[in-house]
């Protein structure tokens, strides 16, 4: 009896043992020692740079993360895994670059077919690229996951090199990250044609149109959240528009307009007919306020060309804010140590998932 009482504690102390190997090793709440490597769901790198399978090349790196191009099963396309810098469990705000890329990605579409499917972050157990995908280990995948890991966005290498200057501005600059963080939400609330509602006669193919009446009522929560992400975009910039009465507010703001996005605030807004100073004070009391405060009655007068009109103005603020404060492509790319070597590689004629 006393061999087994033996035989059982130093079975139980093994099992002890083993798993708080287990636990050391499969940690939860990356990043960690074990668990700092990223797989990139949902945008995937065409192979015409001609990759072996297994190869890791460097892509760029910020602060905290460094990406690559992983080539992790033959004749599919490669992957983009990013090593995270332990210290961002420190840092007050973290904002990933995963967030960065997916947002300049759709800055740089004029928001065409925006959707909620974002770059999301896997994170993988003792990243070995000499694995295939099937083989690695990760963290927080969830049932059916994996089906999807070989899925998404498929653009070439060089795709994210041309979006350095808007990643440098995003990562240097809060105001930047945070206005073009709201026009994206404005646009997942209500799409509309950008580049069209902005284009001149004749050249729009598809305007906005206001809903039928048995729609209307459907669409107006996501018309107020459109107007008022896109005015939080808008003051993410400028600010609270200074009391009208107050001449020297005003002429300070109006300065700061300058500044800030180079835009004259008194010259024409063409979308609503009205000077850019005008229509901020509109969008911001009448648009935004009962858009944001409904106190039990429905908004059953905002219509449609008032959340474009929102949409649209938010749009030009922040475009012309990156293009004052953007950096040149060859000075972002430089900054972000960009691999130049890696898109030499790229052919221009053709893509491919096939492997070297």
């Amino acid at each position: 009896m006393e061999d087994l009482r033996q035989a059982i504690s130093e079975w139980l102390d093994y099992q002890a043992e083993k798993q708080a190997e287990l636990d050391r090793r499969y940690s939860p709440n990356p990043p960690h020692d074990t668990c700092k490597t990223v797989f990139m769901k949902g945008l995937m790198i065409e192979n015409s740079f001609g990759p072996q399978v297994g190869e890791l090349n460097p892509l760029f790196e910020t602060e905290y993360e460094k990406l690559f191009v992983w080539t992790h099963d033959k004749n599919a396309y490669s992957a983009i895994t990013i090593d995270v810098n332990l210290e961002v469990k420190n840092i007050p705000f973290w904002k990933n670059i995963g967030n960065i890329i997916w947002m300049a990605w759709q800055y740089s579409k004029a928001f065409e077919g925006i959707s909620t499917d974002q770059f999301e972050y896997k994170w993988i157990y003792d990243f070995d690229p000499q694995k295939v995908l099937s083989e690695q280990v990760f963290n927080n995948l969830a049932q059916f996951d994996d089906v999807f890991l070989k899925s998404g966005t498929i653009i070439k290498v060089t795709d994210i090199a041309d979006l350095a200057p808007e990643i440098e501005l995003m990562l240097r600059d809060d105001k930047a990250y945070t206005a073009l963080m709201m026009l994206c939400n404005s646009f997942l609330q209500h799409y509309i044609c950008l580049i069209c509602e902005l284009s001149s006669h004749p050249y729009h193919d598809h305007l906005s149109q206001e809903p039928q009446i048995w729609e209307h009522a459907w669409l107006i929560p996501n018309m107020e959240a459109a107007i008022v992400q896109a005015c939080r975009s808008v003051e993410g910039i400028l600010g609270e528009p200074p009391n009208s009465k107050k001449q020297a507010a005003v002429l300070k703001h109006k300065e700061k307009w300058i500044a800030l996005t180079g835009i004259n605030p008194d010259e024409i807004y063409r979308k609503a007919n009205t000077t850019y100073l005008d229509f901020y004070y509109k969008l911001f009391f009448e648009l935004r306020n009962p858009s944001a405060h409904s106190y039990g009655n429905i908004h059953f007068e905002l219509e449609k060309s008032k959340a474009v009109e929102a949409q649209c103005f938010a749009a030009i603020l922040v475009r012309d804010y990156f293009h004052k404060h953007m950096l040149e492509l060859e000075d972002a790319q430089m900054k972000l140590n960009f691999n130049m070597d890696l898109f030499a590689r790229v052919s221009d004629d053709m893509s491919t998932k096939s492997t070297k």
